[in-house]
């Protein structure tokens, strides 16, 4: 039996919200960054024209990433405290989520373990639980899909400008680049969402 009870509240319930209303502004500054990388390829000269507002929506795109990045090994943290609570014995603790999403190369399967851990745990709860484990392995893909292509896409982005900053296919590096991280927002927006659903459900289960 576990011992989450009706007194006591999820850890990660109000930093599940922040992070979600963070994850949503970094989506929508996102497509405001891939529109005007967009018009750069298009238009120009009209891009030149809003140049400098494109360098504030980077910015500020880059301190809410910071931000995010903060907030969401706080959830993860709190997330896994909860997952420990609910279940009787749930095998990754708060510090070896951690430790599996920062550590490099380790992170390479450790995500993807943390992640898919989660899954199996709840398709074994059944309903709509079962359905939100299903997702979350469903995210899982796109989510290192696009992970990986931004980073890799950045990295030549980054060196061919080094190399040619005259380059004629620089924007198209960038579009590409904007693509990407907008994808990965919107991967991880909807994982958070939907992990944060399915350990909301179980624990009105646990207290009911």
């Amino acid at each position: 039996m576990n011992n989450f009870n009706a007194s006591s509240s999820l850890k990660s319930a109000g930093v599940s919200r922040l992070l979600v209303r963070l994850l949503w502004m970094l989506l929508g500054f996102g497509i405001a960054s891939t529109l005007l990388s967009l018009l750069e390829v298009i238009a120009k000269p009209l891009y030149q024209l809003l140049a400098s507002l494109d360098a504030l929506v980077s910015i500020i795109s880059l301190f809410i990433s910071l931000i995010s990045i903060i907030v969401f090994l706080v959830w993860l943290y709190r997330l896994h405290a909860d997952l420990k609570n609910l279940f009787k014995e749930y095998p990754i603790t708060p510090g070896g989520a951690i430790a599996r999403f920062l550590i490099p190369i380790y992170s390479i399967w450790g995500i993807a373990n943390t992640l898919s851990t989660f899954a199996d745990r709840f398709k074994e709860e059944g309903d709509d639980l079962t359905r939100l484990s299903e997702q979350v392995r469903l995210l899982i893909g796109p989510l290192y899909g696009f992970m990986i292509g931004s980073n890799l896409v950045t990295r030549m982005a980054l060196t061919e400008s080094l190399k040619n900053p005259e380059n004629k296919f620089m924007p198209f590096w960038f579009l590409l680049s904007c693509i990407l991280d907008l994808g990965f927002s919107a991967t991880l927006l909807q994982l958070t969402k939907t992990m944060r659903t399915a350990i909301t459900q179980k624990a009105k289960r646990a207290i009911s």
